[in-house]
Protein backbone atom coordinates (compact mmCIF):
# COMPACT_ATOMS: atom_id res chain seq x y z
CA UNK A 1 0.00 0.00 0.00
CA UNK A 2 1.58 3.22 -1.01
CA UNK A 3 0.26 6.72 -0.02
CA UNK A 4 1.56 9.79 -2.21
CA UNK A 5 1.52 13.48 -2.13
CA UNK A 6 3.09 16.07 -4.23
CA UNK A 7 3.57 19.90 -3.71
CA UNK A 8 4.97 23.00 -5.22
CA UNK A 9 8.68 24.49 -4.24
CA UNK A 10 9.26 28.15 -4.97
CA UNK A 11 12.27 29.13 -3.44
CA UNK A 12 14.74 27.40 -4.39
CA UNK A 13 15.67 23.38 -6.19
CA UNK A 14 18.87 23.04 -4.53
CA UNK A 15 17.12 23.42 -1.25
CA UNK A 16 15.00 20.38 -1.80
CA UNK A 17 17.79 18.38 -3.97
CA UNK A 18 19.72 18.58 -1.04
CA UNK A 19 17.23 17.36 1.54
CA UNK A 20 16.44 14.75 -0.29
CA UNK A 21 20.04 12.85 -0.37
CA UNK A 22 21.83 13.53 3.06
CA UNK A 23 23.27 10.09 5.18
CA UNK A 24 23.61 11.99 8.01
CA UNK A 25 19.93 12.25 9.11
CA UNK A 26 18.80 9.36 10.63
CA UNK A 27 15.70 9.76 12.78
CA UNK A 28 13.90 12.63 12.01
CA UNK A 29 10.26 13.12 13.26
CA UNK A 30 7.78 13.30 10.00
CA UNK A 31 7.28 15.13 6.56
CA UNK A 32 6.43 18.79 8.35
CA UNK A 33 9.96 19.53 8.93
CA UNK A 34 10.88 19.29 5.48
CA UNK A 35 11.36 22.92 4.34
CA UNK A 36 13.15 23.12 7.84
CA UNK A 37 15.50 20.62 7.49
CA UNK A 38 15.64 20.61 3.57
CA UNK A 39 19.45 21.16 3.02
CA UNK A 40 20.28 17.63 4.11
CA UNK A 41 22.22 15.46 1.73
CA UNK A 42 20.27 11.79 2.53
CA UNK A 43 18.47 9.82 5.22
CA UNK A 44 19.96 6.45 5.82
CA UNK A 45 17.72 2.75 4.83
CA UNK A 46 18.22 1.24 8.30
CA UNK A 47 19.02 1.59 11.75
CA UNK A 48 22.55 0.81 11.87
CA UNK A 49 23.08 0.90 7.97
CA UNK A 50 25.24 4.02 6.10
CA UNK A 51 24.08 3.27 2.80
CA UNK A 52 21.22 5.21 0.88
CA UNK A 53 19.83 5.40 -2.33
CA UNK A 54 19.52 8.63 -4.40
CA UNK A 55 19.10 8.00 -8.15
CA UNK A 56 18.80 10.95 -10.92
CA UNK A 57 16.18 10.44 -13.85
CA UNK A 58 17.59 12.43 -16.55
CA UNK A 59 20.35 14.08 -14.56
CA UNK A 60 23.34 13.28 -12.38
CA UNK A 61 22.10 13.03 -8.84
CA UNK A 62 25.64 14.68 -7.30
CA UNK A 63 24.95 17.87 -9.66
CA UNK A 64 20.93 17.50 -9.95
CA UNK A 65 20.65 20.58 -8.43
CA UNK A 66 22.86 22.60 -10.96
CA UNK A 67 21.47 20.74 -14.15
CA UNK A 68 18.03 21.55 -13.12
CA UNK A 69 18.94 25.10 -12.66
CA UNK A 70 20.80 25.07 -15.72
CA UNK A 71 17.51 23.71 -17.48
CA UNK A 72 15.45 26.83 -16.31
CA UNK A 73 17.94 29.40 -17.10
CA UNK A 74 18.30 28.06 -20.82
CA UNK A 75 14.43 28.25 -21.34
CA UNK A 76 14.31 31.91 -19.29
CA UNK A 77 11.99 30.03 -16.91
CA UNK A 78 13.19 31.04 -13.42
CA UNK A 79 10.21 32.42 -11.61
CA UNK A 80 7.27 30.87 -10.16
CA UNK A 81 7.45 27.36 -9.09
CA UNK A 82 10.97 26.16 -9.80
CA UNK A 83 10.30 22.24 -9.05
CA UNK A 84 8.34 19.87 -7.74
CA UNK A 85 8.41 17.81 -4.00
CA UNK A 86 6.84 14.19 -4.21
CA UNK A 87 6.64 11.50 -2.06
CA UNK A 88 5.59 7.69 -1.96
CA UNK A 89 5.34 6.24 1.24
CA UNK A 90 4.55 2.13 2.04
CA UNK A 91 3.26 0.29 4.74
CA UNK A 92 5.80 -0.55 7.48
CA UNK A 93 7.29 -4.16 6.43
CA UNK A 94 5.37 -4.36 3.26
CA UNK A 95 8.58 -3.21 1.07
CA UNK A 96 12.33 -3.93 1.36
CA UNK A 97 14.77 -0.78 1.03
CA UNK A 98 15.82 -1.90 -2.41
CA UNK A 99 11.90 -3.00 -3.67
CA UNK A 100 11.06 0.64 -2.65
CA UNK A 101 13.50 2.29 -4.70
CA UNK A 102 13.07 0.19 -7.61
CA UNK A 103 9.00 1.22 -7.71
CA UNK A 104 9.97 4.78 -7.37
CA UNK A 105 12.23 4.86 -10.04
CA UNK A 106 9.72 2.76 -12.16
CA UNK A 107 6.93 5.53 -11.20
CA UNK A 108 9.08 8.25 -12.03
CA UNK A 109 9.95 7.00 -15.38
CA UNK A 110 6.69 6.74 -16.29
CA UNK A 111 5.09 9.79 -14.87
CA UNK A 112 8.43 12.08 -16.04
CA UNK A 113 10.65 10.30 -16.96
CA UNK A 114 10.71 11.43 -20.87
CA UNK A 115 10.32 15.08 -20.37
CA UNK A 116 11.63 16.10 -16.88
CA UNK A 117 14.31 15.77 -14.66
CA UNK A 118 13.79 13.54 -11.39
CA UNK A 119 15.46 13.15 -8.51
CA UNK A 120 14.68 10.00 -6.65
CA UNK A 121 15.77 9.02 -2.95
CA UNK A 122 14.52 6.26 -0.49
CA UNK A 123 14.55 7.06 3.04
CA UNK A 124 13.89 5.04 6.25
CA UNK A 125 13.78 8.28 9.17
CA UNK A 126 9.66 7.93 9.75
CA UNK A 127 10.34 3.76 10.18
CA UNK A 128 8.91 3.24 7.02
CA UNK A 129 10.36 2.90 3.85
CA UNK A 130 9.00 5.86 1.43
CA UNK A 131 10.33 7.45 -1.81
CA UNK A 132 11.01 11.84 -2.68
CA UNK A 133 10.67 13.04 -5.79
CA UNK A 134 12.45 16.31 -6.94
CA UNK A 135 10.55 17.01 -10.39
CA UNK A 136 12.18 19.87 -12.20
CA UNK A 137 9.36 22.23 -13.36
CA UNK A 138 10.84 22.75 -16.73
CA UNK A 139 11.04 20.40 -19.29
CA UNK A 140 14.50 19.25 -20.57
CA UNK A 141 13.92 19.34 -24.58
CA UNK A 142 10.81 21.87 -25.23
CA UNK A 143 11.14 23.95 -21.85
CA UNK A 144 7.69 22.70 -21.59
CA UNK A 145 6.56 23.91 -17.54
CA UNK A 146 5.32 21.17 -15.63
CA UNK A 147 1.77 22.46 -14.14
CA UNK A 148 0.99 20.45 -11.17
CA UNK A 149 -3.04 20.66 -11.20
CA UNK A 150 -5.25 17.94 -9.60
CA UNK A 151 -4.66 15.80 -13.20
CA UNK A 152 -1.03 15.68 -12.31
CA UNK A 153 -1.93 14.39 -8.11
CA UNK A 154 -4.46 11.52 -9.43
CA UNK A 155 -1.94 10.42 -12.12
CA UNK A 156 0.42 10.09 -9.50
CA UNK A 157 -1.95 8.02 -7.43
CA UNK A 158 -3.34 6.01 -10.22
CA UNK A 159 0.31 5.51 -11.58
CA UNK A 160 1.67 4.08 -8.27
CA UNK A 161 -1.42 2.00 -7.31
CA UNK A 162 -0.59 0.71 -10.71
CA UNK A 163 2.31 0.20 -10.22
CA UNK A 164 1.69 -1.51 -6.62
CA UNK A 165 -0.57 -3.97 -8.24
CA UNK A 166 1.93 -5.40 -10.60
CA UNK A 167 4.57 -6.29 -7.56
CA UNK A 168 1.68 -8.16 -5.51
CA UNK A 169 1.22 -4.79 -3.26
CA UNK A 170 -2.34 -3.27 -1.29
CA UNK A 171 -3.47 -0.11 -2.65
CA UNK A 172 -5.39 1.97 -0.65
CA UNK A 173 -9.23 1.45 -1.54
CA UNK A 174 -10.97 4.55 -0.60
CA UNK A 175 -8.24 7.28 -0.32
CA UNK A 176 -9.28 10.49 1.32
CA UNK A 177 -7.29 13.75 1.80
CA UNK A 178 -7.23 15.42 4.94
CA UNK A 179 -9.96 17.32 6.38
CA UNK A 180 -7.64 19.77 8.33
CA UNK A 181 -5.67 22.35 7.37
CA UNK A 182 -2.22 21.34 7.50
CA UNK A 183 -0.86 23.11 10.70
CA UNK A 184 -3.33 22.16 12.55
CA UNK A 185 -3.48 18.52 11.90
CA UNK A 186 0.39 18.08 12.62
CA UNK A 187 -0.39 20.64 16.19
CA UNK A 188 -3.32 17.81 16.44
CA UNK A 189 -0.51 15.00 16.28
CA UNK A 190 1.53 17.22 18.60
CA UNK A 191 -1.01 17.45 21.29
CA UNK A 192 -1.63 20.64 21.12
CA UNK A 193 -5.04 22.07 22.21
CA UNK A 194 -6.65 22.88 18.42
CA UNK A 195 -10.54 23.90 18.04
CA UNK A 196 -10.80 20.40 16.87
CA UNK A 197 -9.31 18.68 20.11
CA UNK A 198 -11.12 20.64 22.49
CA UNK A 199 -14.55 19.90 21.04
CA UNK A 200 -13.41 16.34 20.94
CA UNK A 201 -12.73 16.84 24.98
CA UNK A 202 -15.85 18.60 25.37
CA UNK A 203 -18.13 16.11 23.54
CA UNK A 204 -16.60 12.92 25.61
CA UNK A 205 -16.98 15.13 28.58
CA UNK A 206 -20.75 15.43 27.71
CA UNK A 207 -21.20 11.90 26.21
CA UNK A 208 -20.24 10.47 29.88
CA UNK A 209 -22.42 12.77 31.65
CA UNK A 210 -25.69 12.35 29.70
CA UNK A 211 -28.38 10.29 28.64
CA UNK A 212 -30.34 12.49 26.12
CA UNK A 213 -29.77 15.14 23.66
CA UNK A 214 -31.10 18.33 25.91
CA UNK A 215 -28.50 16.91 28.66
CA UNK A 216 -25.68 17.27 26.24
CA UNK A 217 -26.86 20.25 24.93
CA UNK A 218 -27.40 22.02 28.65
CA UNK A 219 -24.00 20.22 29.30
CA UNK A 220 -21.53 21.73 26.16
CA UNK A 221 -23.41 25.21 27.00
CA UNK A 222 -21.47 25.02 30.39
CA UNK A 223 -18.50 24.05 28.31
CA UNK A 224 -18.26 26.99 26.02
CA UNK A 225 -20.08 24.97 23.52
CA UNK A 226 -23.26 25.71 20.92
CA UNK A 227 -24.73 22.25 20.51
CA UNK A 228 -27.60 21.46 18.21
CA UNK A 229 -28.79 17.69 17.53
CA UNK A 230 -32.37 15.97 17.33
CA UNK A 231 -35.26 13.81 15.55
CA UNK A 232 -35.24 16.84 12.78
CA UNK A 233 -31.46 17.40 12.49
CA UNK A 234 -29.54 15.19 10.12
CA UNK A 235 -26.01 15.80 11.27
CA UNK A 236 -25.44 17.05 15.12
CA UNK A 237 -23.09 20.28 14.70
CA UNK A 238 -21.26 22.15 17.53
CA UNK A 239 -19.91 25.17 17.60
CA UNK A 240 -18.21 27.70 20.32
CA UNK A 241 -20.36 30.65 21.68
CA UNK A 242 -19.13 33.17 19.41
CA UNK A 243 -17.98 31.49 16.06
CA UNK A 244 -20.77 31.35 13.72
CA UNK A 245 -19.43 28.69 11.98
CA UNK A 246 -20.50 24.85 13.08
CA UNK A 247 -18.92 21.99 12.86
CA UNK A 248 -20.57 18.87 12.46
CA UNK A 249 -19.49 16.02 14.80
CA UNK A 250 -18.76 12.91 12.09
CA UNK A 251 -15.93 15.53 10.71
CA UNK A 252 -14.39 14.88 14.32
CA UNK A 253 -14.10 11.19 14.42
CA UNK A 254 -16.49 7.86 13.86
CA UNK A 255 -17.25 8.29 17.65
CA UNK A 256 -19.05 11.47 16.93
CA UNK A 257 -21.88 10.52 14.76
CA UNK A 258 -25.02 11.20 15.42
CA UNK A 259 -25.60 7.45 15.34
CA UNK A 260 -22.41 6.75 17.40
CA UNK A 261 -23.08 9.37 20.13
CA UNK A 262 -26.76 8.14 20.37
CA UNK A 263 -26.13 4.42 21.09
CA UNK A 264 -23.69 6.15 24.04
CA UNK A 265 -26.77 8.01 25.26
CA UNK A 266 -29.23 5.35 25.41
CA UNK A 267 -26.71 2.87 27.08
CA UNK A 268 -26.45 5.63 29.98
CA UNK A 269 -30.10 5.86 30.50
CA UNK A 270 -30.08 2.56 32.45
CA UNK A 271 -27.24 3.50 34.48
CA UNK A 272 -28.13 5.52 37.55
CA UNK A 273 -24.63 6.42 38.79
CA UNK A 274 -24.95 8.65 35.22
CA UNK A 275 -27.63 11.02 36.15
CA UNK A 276 -26.32 11.61 39.49
CA UNK A 277 -22.54 12.69 37.84
CA UNK A 278 -24.95 14.94 35.47
CA UNK A 279 -26.68 16.97 38.39
CA UNK A 280 -23.17 16.76 40.33
CA UNK A 281 -21.49 18.18 37.74
CA UNK A 282 -24.79 21.02 37.31
CA UNK A 283 -24.50 22.04 40.97
CA UNK A 284 -22.13 24.17 40.81
CA UNK A 285 -23.73 26.65 38.46
CA UNK A 286 -27.36 26.42 39.62
CA UNK A 287 -29.06 29.17 42.44
CA UNK A 288 -29.38 26.60 45.16
CA UNK A 289 -25.75 26.32 45.42
CA UNK A 290 -25.53 30.68 44.90
CA UNK A 291 -27.35 30.56 47.93
CA UNK A 292 -25.96 27.78 50.20
CA UNK A 293 -22.49 29.88 48.74
CA UNK A 294 -22.54 33.38 49.44
CA UNK A 295 -19.90 35.37 47.40
CA UNK A 296 -16.92 36.06 48.55
CA UNK A 297 -14.81 39.33 47.85
CA UNK A 298 -12.39 37.68 45.91
CA UNK A 299 -15.72 36.72 43.83
CA UNK A 300 -16.46 40.19 43.39
CA UNK A 301 -12.84 41.42 42.38
CA UNK A 302 -12.74 39.18 40.01
CA UNK A 303 -16.60 39.61 38.10
CA UNK A 304 -15.60 43.46 38.24
CA UNK A 305 -12.01 42.93 36.77
CA UNK A 306 -14.23 40.72 33.54
CA UNK A 307 -16.30 42.78 33.29
CA UNK A 308 -14.61 45.96 32.53
CA UNK A 309 -11.67 43.92 30.54
CA UNK A 310 -13.79 43.56 27.29
CA UNK A 311 -13.86 47.71 27.39
CA UNK A 312 -10.13 48.32 28.50
CA UNK A 313 -8.14 50.78 26.12
CA UNK A 314 -4.39 50.98 25.72
CA UNK A 315 -1.80 48.48 24.92
CA UNK A 316 -0.50 48.18 28.00
CA UNK A 317 -3.19 47.61 29.77
CA UNK A 318 -4.62 45.77 27.25
CA UNK A 319 -2.37 43.32 26.93
CA UNK A 320 -2.45 42.32 30.93
CA UNK A 321 -5.78 41.88 31.13
CA UNK A 322 -4.92 39.20 27.87
CA UNK A 323 -2.50 37.56 30.03
CA UNK A 324 -4.60 37.34 32.85
CA UNK A 325 -7.60 35.72 30.73
CA UNK A 326 -4.90 33.24 29.25
CA UNK A 327 -4.37 32.27 32.99
CA UNK A 328 -0.47 33.01 32.29
CA UNK A 329 -0.46 35.96 34.68
CA UNK A 330 -1.78 35.99 38.52
CA UNK A 331 -5.02 38.03 38.90
CA UNK A 332 -5.01 38.99 42.59
CA UNK A 333 -1.44 38.21 43.87
CA UNK A 334 -1.32 34.04 43.78
CA UNK A 335 -5.13 33.63 42.24
CA UNK A 336 -4.54 32.11 38.89
CA UNK A 337 -7.55 32.03 36.11
CA UNK A 338 -7.67 29.01 33.81
CA UNK A 339 -9.77 30.35 30.78
CA UNK A 340 -13.19 29.00 30.51
CA UNK A 341 -14.02 29.92 26.99
CA UNK A 342 -12.98 27.42 24.16
CA UNK A 343 -11.59 30.16 21.93
CA UNK A 344 -9.08 31.57 25.02
CA UNK A 345 -8.32 27.76 25.44
CA UNK A 346 -7.39 27.33 21.86
CA UNK A 347 -5.49 30.63 22.14
CA UNK A 348 -2.64 29.23 24.61
CA UNK A 349 -0.61 27.47 21.80
CA UNK A 350 -0.20 31.06 20.41
CA UNK A 351 1.17 32.22 23.71
CA UNK A 352 4.50 32.37 21.95
CA UNK A 353 3.62 35.13 20.08
CA UNK A 354 1.31 36.86 22.23
CA UNK A 355 4.48 36.87 24.77
CA UNK A 356 6.81 38.81 22.46
CA UNK A 357 3.58 41.71 21.86
CA UNK A 358 3.38 41.82 25.32
CA UNK A 359 6.94 42.09 26.16
CA UNK A 360 7.60 44.56 23.44
CA UNK A 361 4.62 46.66 25.35
CA UNK A 362 5.84 46.34 28.29
CA UNK A 363 9.31 47.33 27.14
CA UNK A 364 8.65 50.36 25.44
CA UNK A 365 5.73 51.82 26.57
CA UNK A 366 3.48 51.65 23.50
CA UNK A 367 -0.25 52.91 25.21
CA UNK A 368 -1.79 54.15 22.01
CA UNK A 369 -1.84 53.05 18.41
CA UNK A 370 0.54 56.61 17.63
CA UNK A 371 3.13 55.00 19.50
CA UNK A 372 2.47 52.05 18.08
CA UNK A 373 3.44 53.77 14.88
CA UNK A 374 6.24 56.34 15.63
CA UNK A 375 7.56 53.18 17.42
CA UNK A 376 7.47 51.29 13.59
CA UNK A 377 8.46 54.25 12.07
CA UNK A 378 11.90 54.77 14.29
CA UNK A 379 12.57 51.15 13.61
CA UNK A 380 12.51 51.65 9.81
CA UNK A 381 14.64 54.30 9.76
CA UNK A 382 17.05 52.31 12.50
CA UNK A 383 16.98 49.66 9.75
CA UNK A 384 18.02 51.97 6.96
CA UNK A 385 20.67 53.41 8.46
CA UNK A 386 21.85 49.60 9.49
CA UNK A 387 21.64 48.63 5.84
CA UNK A 388 23.56 51.88 4.42
CA UNK A 389 26.31 51.12 7.12
CA UNK A 390 26.38 47.11 5.78
CA UNK A 391 26.46 48.43 2.19
CA UNK A 392 29.66 50.46 2.58
CA UNK A 393 30.86 47.42 4.60
CA UNK A 394 30.57 45.44 1.89
CA UNK A 395 31.78 47.80 -1.26
CA UNK A 396 34.96 47.96 0.83
CA UNK A 397 35.52 43.98 0.96
CA UNK A 398 35.33 44.58 -3.10
CA UNK A 399 38.52 46.45 -2.74
CA UNK A 400 40.36 44.66 -0.16
CA UNK A 401 43.36 42.63 0.00
CA UNK A 402 44.83 42.44 3.36
CA UNK A 403 43.69 39.35 5.43
CA UNK A 404 43.34 40.88 8.52
CA UNK A 405 41.30 43.94 7.36
CA UNK A 406 39.04 41.47 5.23
CA UNK A 407 38.61 39.49 8.66
CA UNK A 408 37.46 42.65 10.31
CA UNK A 409 35.55 43.84 8.08
CA UNK A 410 33.37 40.47 7.92
CA UNK A 411 33.37 41.21 11.50
CA UNK A 412 31.41 43.73 10.90
CA UNK A 413 29.32 42.77 8.24
CA UNK A 414 27.96 40.10 10.46
CA UNK A 415 27.49 42.41 13.74
CA UNK A 416 25.17 44.51 11.20
CA UNK A 417 23.57 41.41 10.05
CA UNK A 418 22.47 40.36 13.86
CA UNK A 419 21.10 44.01 14.57
CA UNK A 420 19.26 44.35 11.33
CA UNK A 421 17.74 40.46 12.38
CA UNK A 422 16.76 42.10 15.83
CA UNK A 423 15.02 45.03 14.29
CA UNK A 424 13.10 43.29 11.94
CA UNK A 425 11.89 41.09 14.28
CA UNK A 426 10.73 44.35 16.28
CA UNK A 427 9.30 45.64 13.82
CA UNK A 428 7.00 42.09 12.76
CA UNK A 429 6.03 41.99 16.12
CA UNK A 430 4.89 45.63 16.32
CA UNK A 431 3.27 45.20 13.28
CA UNK A 432 1.78 41.95 14.47
CA UNK A 433 0.32 44.50 17.13
CA UNK A 434 -1.97 45.85 15.31
CA UNK A 435 -2.96 42.84 13.40
CA UNK A 436 -3.89 40.66 16.31
CA UNK A 437 -5.44 43.61 18.72
CA UNK A 438 -9.09 42.65 17.23
CA UNK A 439 -8.83 39.17 17.93
CA UNK A 440 -7.52 39.59 21.27
CA UNK A 441 -10.60 41.88 22.06
CA UNK A 442 -12.65 39.10 20.79
CA UNK A 443 -10.96 36.66 23.03
CA UNK A 444 -11.62 39.15 25.97
CA UNK A 445 -15.56 39.46 25.19
CA UNK A 446 -15.33 35.25 24.59
CA UNK A 447 -13.62 34.58 28.03
CA UNK A 448 -17.23 37.51 29.18
CA UNK A 449 -19.63 35.91 27.96
CA UNK A 450 -17.92 32.33 29.30
CA UNK A 451 -18.00 34.04 33.03
CA UNK A 452 -21.57 35.62 32.51
CA UNK A 453 -22.90 32.01 31.16
CA UNK A 454 -21.62 30.63 34.24
CA UNK A 455 -22.17 32.83 37.38
CA UNK A 456 -24.71 31.49 39.39
CA UNK A 457 -25.10 34.58 41.64
CA UNK A 458 -26.73 36.65 38.89
CA UNK A 459 -30.02 36.66 37.18
CA UNK A 460 -31.03 36.25 33.71
CA UNK A 461 -31.66 40.39 34.10
CA UNK A 462 -28.39 41.15 35.29
CA UNK A 463 -26.87 39.35 32.95
CA UNK A 464 -28.24 40.66 30.01
CA UNK A 465 -28.13 43.86 31.55
CA UNK A 466 -24.06 43.48 32.01
CA UNK A 467 -23.67 42.68 28.41
CA UNK A 468 -25.76 45.40 26.96
CA UNK A 469 -22.94 47.72 29.32
CA UNK A 470 -19.64 45.88 27.67
CA UNK A 471 -21.66 45.64 24.07
CA UNK A 472 -17.75 45.69 22.42
CA UNK A 473 -16.99 48.58 20.01
CA UNK A 474 -15.84 47.77 16.94
CA UNK A 475 -12.47 49.29 15.70
CA UNK A 476 -11.55 49.59 12.10
CA UNK A 477 -8.69 48.03 11.39
CA UNK A 478 -5.22 49.86 10.69
CA UNK A 479 -2.75 48.39 8.55
CA UNK A 480 1.29 49.46 8.66
CA UNK A 481 3.36 48.84 5.30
Amino acid sequence: MAVTKIWAIHDSVSRVVDYCSNPEKTRLTDLEQVLIYAANKAKTLDEGEQSYAVTGINCRAETAAQEMSTAQRCFGKTGGNVAYHAYQSFKTGEVSAAECHRIGLETARRLWGDSYQVLVATHFNTGTYHNHFVVNSVGMWDGRKLEAKYGVYYALRATSDRICKEHGLSVVQNPQRHKTARSVYFAEKNGEPTRFNLMREALDKALSLCSSWSEMTTVLRKLGYAFECGPTHKYATIRPFRSRKCTRTFQLGHAYEKEAMRERLLEHQRDYRVTQSYYAFLKPYSRSYARENPPTEAYYRKREFYCKAPRITGYVSFFRAVAIVLGVAPMYEKEYQQPLSAECREACRRLDRYTAEMTLVEQEHLETPQDLQRYIARINAEIDEVTDTRSKVRNKQRNCTDPARMAELKKQCAACTAVLADLRKKKKTACAIIENHPKLRELLESEFEARLENDPYLSEREKSALRQQNAPVREEKQYVR
